[in-house]
């Protein structure tokens, strides 16, 4: 009977051991990181902002954000903090769902555009079910996450239940600002955080001036790239996440003039639109912009 017991001990012991070394393996490290994660053909950014704290931004198309959050999420943080979705087109929205489904979310960013799609219905359903709290996106708007900030540069107003024609020239487009940062592109690695202190305001002097900053354009197309230039706004940014995948219809020279980014990311997989487009690659090149591809580099991450 001693020795059985022993057994059991030993067992819960080692058992114990397993564990903590786990949980430490797991132990959130201070440093903000920005993945751009290898969603297939859609588009999924993991903002990692510390303290068991995330915001996402658009899900791509299906349960792969599951096992993609998986990867980069400790085992034990069921929770995201803000989910922001761009636009309502399947390849952004169809895995936001599957996070609704599967994660608690505190908050979520939208344009809330009319959509009678099957997949919206089911999104506002389950925003409703777990009475989850929506915020319409519109310029000026910003979010703070302790040294992260991050400004809606699009739409220009509200656009809760407008009917768009083209639900990309409808997308946000937002400014990432990590303050007194240096990033470098990696193919994974471990994660890094930060506390959110999250909040909604019109004041961006200290989004538009520093230089540790990417732009994400959801699928914006030349229209919405001819407002922002026409606007006057301060685009400019180190990273740029391309647009559409890499469509040859957005990204003009004009816009990478102004945005002047020393990277670009594309987001992209398999597909039959010829993403990304040979037009759009060669404007990148030309400007001399180092290029990640998703669906070559798989997730890229700067921190």
């Amino acid at each position: 009977m001693k020795k059985y017991l022993y057994i059991i001990l030993i067992f819960l012991f080692l058992f114990n051991a397993l564990a903590g070394i786990a949980f430490w393996q797991q132990k959130p490290i201070q440093t903000p990181r920005i993945i751009f994660l290898d969603i297939g053909q859609g588009d999924a950014a993991l903002i990692d902002v510390g303290n068991d704290t995330q915001i996402l931004i658009d899900g791509g198309d299906g349960k792969n954000i599951l096992d993609k959050l998986g990867e980069h999420l400790p085992f034990y943080d069921r929770k995201i903090e803000l989910v922001i979705m761009t636009h309502p087109d399947k390849d952004h929205l169809g895995g936001l769902v599957e996070v609704l489904r599967y994660y608690e979310v505190e908050q979520i960013l939208e344009t809330g555009i009319e959509c009678d799609k099957a997949i919206c219905e089911e999104w506002d359903r389950l925003i409703e079910e777990k009475n989850i709290p929506v915020t319409y996106a519109h310029f000026g708007q910003r979010i703070k996450a302790s040294d992260i900030n991050i400004a809606v540069l699009y739409p220009f107003e509200n656009l809760e239940g407008k009917e768009v024609k083209n639900s990309n020239d409808a997308s946000i487009v937002l400014k990432v600002v990590i303050k007194d940062g240096l990033f470098e592109a990696e193919k994974n690695g471990d994660k890094s955080k930060m506390i959110l202190n999250q909040s909604f305001d019109n004041d961006q002097d200290d989004i538009v001036q520093n230089s540790n900053s990417f732009l994400l354009t959801g699928d914006a197309g030349f229209p919405v790239e001819k407002e922002l230039l026409y606007k006057n706004i301060n685009i400019e940014a180190k990273i740029l996440k391309v647009s559409h995948h890499g469509s040859k219809h957005a990204t003009s020279n004009e816009f990478l003039q102004a945005v002047n980014p020393e990277k670009a990311i594309v987001s992209v997989g398999k597909n039959s639109y010829g993403h990304p487009a040979k037009e759009l690659l060669n404007r990148l090149k030309n400007m001399s912009i180092e290029i990640f591809r998703t669906d070559e580099a798989g997730d890229v991450i700067f921190e």
